[in-house]
Formats: structure tokens, sequence, C-alpha cells
């Protein structure tokens, strides 16, 4: 039961059921972002909870024993990304664009990030993976649908 974690009471636990939350193992695993805009339950308190969550059940990060650059792949969407990690696809893992150096207090705040300095990296488990295949994604512009000659002609005699 959510109620197990500290801070869950009934109407919390009734919010979170209805965004899909049903149990200690959902909330561990949930996308918080996705959750607080279902909720209405700040960023702040989801993250208290999730790690709470997670010690619960002895939560810990898989290591991959493969090389990472074959079973994955990232497809970035501007400052996010969906990366696929041996066919499990993970959404909105943020985009960082710059050096390293600077953007190390940052990266070490996130699980899986996309940093693009010259190339790309993936950054998880707290390390760096090179040589990951990835594709820039253009937003689709909707284009005008042109009307055609016969409709132009139908207009112009009405008026």
């Amino acid at each position: 039961m959510l109620s197990e974690i500290k801070g869950i009471g009934t109407v919390y636990e009734k919010k979170l059921n209805d965004a899909g939350i049903k149990s200690i193992e959902d909330l561990a695993i949930c996308d918080l972002e996705e959750i607080s805009g279902k909720t209405g339950i700040g960023l702040k308190l989801l993250r208290k909870w999730k790690e709470e969550a997670r010690k619960k059940i002895g939560f810990k990060v898989a290591v991959p024993a493969e090389d990472l650059s074959k079973i994955s792949f990232i497809e970035i969407y501007g400052d996010k990304a969906r990366v696929k990690i041996k066919n499990v696809y993970h959404d909105n893992i943020p985009v960082y664009s710059g050096k390293y150096d600077e953007l190390k207090e940052d990266l070490k705040k996130e699980e899986m990030a996309v940093v693009m300095d010259g190339g790309t990296k993936l950054w998880f488990n707290g390390n760096f993976y090179e040589n990951v295949p990835y594709k820039i994604k253009k937003p689709e512009v909707k284009k005008k649908v042109e009307k055609s000659f016969f409709n132009k002609l139908k207009e112009w005699w009405r008026k």
C-alpha cells in the first residue's frame, strides 16, 4: 500500500491511484513529471516518495552487461529525448548541451540524460556511454492544404 510511505495519506493515495500508481513498485519506477502533471503533486514531494519507495523495495539500478552502444538508440526531440535500451523505451529524458565539466553537477541529479558535446553521449548509471546511435527528430510542421481549382471556383462563384 502506498500509505506505508511517510507523507502519503488517503488523499494522496487516491490521487496517485487515479494516475495509475497502485503500488510502491509503481511509484519506484514512475515518470515523476508525468505523475506530477496528472495529480498536481509537486515534483519535490514525488521525488522524496520515490526515493523512499525504492528503499522499501530494495530497488537497484540495472547495470547492463552488454555494450550499450549496440543495444540502445536515442531519438532527440529538442530538449527531450526518447532512449531505447534493450527494447525498453525511456521517455522525457533531458538533453543537455555543453561541456561535461560545466554539466557535472546537473548530471549527478539525473538517472539518465543525453549530452550533446560535439557528439552525443548517454549519461546512465553515473557513467557516460559514447557511440550510441542517435537521430535528431524535427517537429512535424502541418502543411496548409491548398484548395482544389474546383473549390476555388465554387467560392468565387458564390461571391
